[in-house]
């Protein structure tokens, strides 16, 4: 049962992170908003390539995404509910996805509106990455960075076939797979739909968190009341 939960937790927030991630970037002018430290790289490149002032204004995804890791930190100390702090991401999102829907509308693409609502995106990708931390044991491993999953998943590979023939190898290997088949079902969707939608895409990855958690509350409810 507890497996069951950790497997579907798991593919879920990657591909949640992944499809989030990249519809930020493609929509956004290169916003990376789940791989953060992406911004730097995106930056040094426009720095390089005559940077125009707008350039230096997804810089504020690192204070914005710092606040939100801080917030998550204190109300995982005082309240320590991991199932609520994910769904109100899920939240975040669908508020993003309205906002950007009237945005879409009214054909603004610009403006403090405009990147109040992608910094509200990067807020939830914030909260993200600090459940992952916060409470590791609900996923098999990072959902949002998957250089390290990879990587784990070739020494796993080349182990398991060399001098560590044993189930719990192979069951680590599946489990990395878990992660990055979700996250690139989720870069591979958000591409394609935020393409087409733009940001509302967001209600996606939102509806389906604040869902999966909503359920989950009211199974755990149930379990306790029986």
């Amino acid at each position: 049962m507890k497996r069951d939960a950790i497997f579907y937790s798991s593919i879920i927030m990657a591909f949640c992170a992944g499809f989030v991630d990249t519809s930020t970037f493609t929509v956004a002018d290169g916003l990376f908003s789940a791989h953060i430290t992406g911004n730097l790289v995106v930056f040094a490149y426009k720095l390089s390539n005559h940077a125009q002032i707008t350039d230096f204004i997804n810089l504020l995804s690192f204070p914005v995404f710092i606040v939100a890791v801080i917030l998550t930190g204190k109300i995982s100390t005082k309240f320590n509910d991991k199932k609520k702090i994910t769904g109100s991401i899920g939240i975040l999102l669908i508020l993003s996805g309205l906002l950007a829907f009237f945005l879409k509308e009214y054909n603004i693409s610009s403006g403090f509106l405009y990147h109040g609502m992608l910094m509200m995106v990067v807020f939830a990708m914030g909260i993200h990455n600090s459940v992952n931390r916060l409470y590791s044991g609900s996923v098999f491993g990072p959902t949002t960075v998957m250089t390290g999953n990879i990587t784990k998943a070739v020494i796993d590979f080349f182990l398991y076939h060399s001098t560590q023939h044993t189930s719990q190898k192979l069951l680590e290997i599946k489990q990395s797979l878990v992660l990055l088949s979700g996250f690139l079902g989720g870069c591979i969707s958000g591409a394609l739909i935020s393409h087409r939608f733009g940001l509302v895409s967001m209600l996606i990855p939102g509806i389906l968190l604040a869902a999966y958690n909503w359920v989950a509350i009211k199974k755990n409810t149930v379990l306790n009341l029986s």
